[in-house]
C-alpha cells in the first residue's frame, strides 16, 4: 500500500471527501499540515448553543453502512437456517421478527443509498431533457427538477449515463439486481393487502412478502446498490467507495 493510500485507509470511510496533501501548507484554522497528511471537507453543525466540526458526511456511505451491518446482521440470526429453533410459537415469533427487521432494514437502506448517489452524481449544470408522459411536449429539467421529478429507474437509466459519459446499465446484470432490490424496497414502502396475507382456510401458506425474506438464500442487497455505483464512477477516485469494508 502506498504512504497516501495507508494514511487515508486509517479515516473513516464514510466521510464524503479525504485526500492527502501534496507539499506543507497552513490551512485557514491556523492548522499545519505535511506532505502526505489526509486532509477533508469539514462542515459544522449546531447543537444547542454550541457549534461543532465534523468531517463532511457521505450519505450514499451512511445509507450503504447501515444496509451492509443490518445484512449481515440478518445472515448471522436467521432462525431458519441451520438448526430450527424451540421454545414455542412464541420464541420462534420473535426470533423472526428480529430478523424481518434486519432485513427490512438492508433493503430500504440499500435503495436510499442508491437514491443520494444518483442525486449526488448529477452536474450542478446538467440539463436533463425529455419527454412527459403521453405528450410530444419537451420539457427540461436542471439538476433540482431531476432529483425531484425523475424516478430513479430514469437517473440510473439515461441521467447518468448521459452526465458521465458512460454506457446504460439497463441491458447488464446489475439492472435486473437492481430491478429486484427496487420491487422489494416498493413492496416494503407501499405495503398491500398481498404482501402481508397471512394463513387462511383454503390457502394455508400465503405468498407474502415475508415468505420471500426468509427463503434461505437472500441476494446481497448492499452490494447490489454498490455496484451499480460502481458502474459509474471509479472506486479509486471517490473515498468512500475505495475504502468501503465490503
Amino acid at each position: 500500500m502506498s504512504d497516501d493510500r495507508q494514511a487515508i485507509s486509517g479515516v473513516d470511510w464514510r466521510y464524503r471527501v479525504v485526500t492527502t496533501m501534496s507539499e506543507d501548507a497552513k490551512l485557514p484554522s491556523g492548522r499545519m499540515v505535511r506532505k502526505g497528511d489526509p486532509v477533508s471537507v469539514t462542515t459544522f453543525i449546531k447543537h444547542g448553543s454550541e457549534v461543532l466540526a465534523i468531517g463532511d458526511p457521505s450519505a450514499p456511505a451512511l445509507f450503504l453502512s447501515q444496509s451492509h451491518k443490518a445484512y449481515e446482521q440478518a445472515l448471522q440470526i436467521h432462525p431458519f437456517v441451520g438448526t430450527l429453533p424451540g421454545g414455542g410459537e412464541r420464541a420462534v415469533s420473535a426470533k423472526v421478527y428480529d430478523y424481518l427487521e434486519c432485513m427490512m432494514t438492508a433493503v430500504l437502506f440499500a435503495f436510499s443509498a442508491l437514491e443520494a448517489f444518483a442525486n449526488e452524481q448529477i452536474p450542478e449544470d446538467f440539463t436533463h431533457e425529455t419527454h412527459k408522459p403521453s405528450s410530444k411536449i419537451l420539457v427540461a429539467y436542471k439538476k433540482q427538477s431531476i432529483e425531484r421529478y425523475v424516478s430513479l429507474d430514469e437517473k440510473l437509466a439515461t441521467v447518468l449515463p448521459k452526465a458521465a459519459s458512460k454506457p446504460s446499465p439497463k441491458r447488464l446484470p446489475i439492472w435486473s439486481d437492481y430491478v429486484l432490490l427496487r420491487r422489494l424496497r416498493d413492496r416494503f414502502v407501499h405495503l398491500k393487502s398481498t404482501d402481508r396475507a397471512h394463513s387462511k382456510v383454503g390457502s394455508p401458506y400465503p405468498g407474502s412478502i415475508w415468505s420471500e425474506l426468509l427463503a434461505p438464500k437472500q441476494p446481497d442487497y448492499p452490494l447490489i446498490a454498490k455496484k451499480m455505483m460502481l458502474h459509474f464512477c471509479e472506486e479509486g477516485d471517490t473515498h468512500w467507495l475505495k475504502c468501503c469494508p465490503f
